[in-house]
Order: C-alpha cells, then sequence, then structure tokens
C-alpha cells in the first residue's frame, strides 16, 4: 500500500543516514520503497551519493598527503601573518565611500547655489551692443545667399555650370583653387598599374 498522507521529507534523511553510514532502521525499508517510486528522491539521493564518495577520497588522499608540520612551524607562522601590513585607512571602502560623497558635494553644490566650477560665468547684458552692426549682418546674409544660388561664382568664372538644385557649388578660400588631374582613359593596357 502507497502511503500518500507522508512527503518525501520523512524519507530523506533515513536514505542518507543509510547511504552514509549503513545504518539500518525500522523504516529503511519504506524509504527504499519510496525511491522505486520517486524520480525526484533517487536523484537526490545520487548527487549525494557521489558527495559522499567524493569526500571519502579527498579525506583518504589528505591523510595519506598529511605530515604533521614541525613544531617551530606554527611560530613562524604565525609571526607572518602578525607581521602582514594592516591595509591603509586611506584604502578601506569608508574611507572610499566619504570621498565618494565629497567629490560629488564639491561638483554638485557650487552650481545648486548658482556658481559654477570655473568661477563667474559673464552673461551679456540686453544693454550692451552687439558685435556686428545691422549692416555687417545683412552683408554676410546676402553674401551667404549668392553663394547658394551659385551667382556668386558665375561672375567670377563665366565659364561655371549652374549648380543644380539640392547641389551647392564648393566654397574655397580666396586665392585657392584645387589642382585637377587628368585620367587617362579606361581601357586596358596590358601592364600592371603604376603608382603615382
Amino acid at each position: 500500500m502507497i502511503d500518500l498522507s507522508r512527503g518525501c521529507a520523512r524519507f530523506r534523511p533515513v536514505l542518507v543516514d543509510f547511504v552514509d553510514r549503513g545504518d539500518v532502521a525500522p523504516e529503511t525499508g519504506a524509504a527504499l520503497a519510496h525511491l522505486d517510486r520517486c524520480p525526484r528522491c533517487t536523484k537526490a539521493i545520487e548527487s549525494t551519493m557521489l558527495t559522499i564518495t567524493a569526500l571519502r577520497r579527498i579525506g583518504d588522499e589528505a591523510a595519506a598527503l598529511a605530515e604533521e608540520p614541525a613544531a617551530e612551524a606554527w611560530p613562524r607562522l604565525r609571526v607572518r601573518i602578525e607581521s602582514l601590513r594592516r591595509r591603509p585607512v586611506v584604502m578601506s571602502p569608508l574611507t572610499g565611500i566619504a570621498m565618494s560623497f565629497a567629490l560629488v558635494a564639491v561638483l554638485v553644490l557650487p552650481v545648486r547655489f548658482g556658481g559654477s566650477l570655473v568661477g563667474p560665468i559673464a552673461t551679456p547684458r540686453p544693454d550692451s551692443a552687439a558685435a556686428t552692426s545691422f549692416i555687417d549682418r545683412r552683408i554676410e546674409a546676402a553674401y551667404i545667399a549668392a553663394v547658394r544660388q551659385g551667382s556668386l561664382l558665375a561672375a567670377e568664372n563665366p565659364g561655371a555650370v549652374a549648380p543644380t538644385a539640392g547641389s551647392y557649388p564648393r566654397i574655397y578660400p580666396d586665392n585657392y583653387r584645387p589642382t585637377r588631374k587628368e585620367v587617362g582613359g579606361a581601357e586596358p593596357t596590358g601592364r600592371p598599374p603604376e603608382a603615382i
């Protein structure tokens, strides 16, 4: 008869004792029968068996290799551990957090209270005159419009082609014209290309 009133938690300690020490308790038979029905408990006990086996092997290897250190080794080890330099207070995590808050305060507080990091900033007054007069701005606007329309280039170079809609001619500085290279025909000559 299958006992459905109790869960897997009841059988696991009994199964671990059976696997680890070989203890046979009154409930061991019911626990082994439970393993036939419960794949989850079977996987858990298999992993427990592997862990116990690995730990026993490690313990056996450590016991075979373990040689008790000499009596004078312990005081020397204690001196080495105690002589290690302590981390300076500047390197502690709390100091780092405090320094971070101080840095944020230095950067944010002057700006928050109306100042700036670089000192006072000169703002233009509304009553001060602009650097360029109204006439200078009109001359500049007329020049830009003439360049965009191409009329300025046509006056300088009568053979120039007027720009098409959406394209603007390149604007070069005064007294500068790029040199153009002549490109030969596209027919293959049978020779490898030469470096220019």
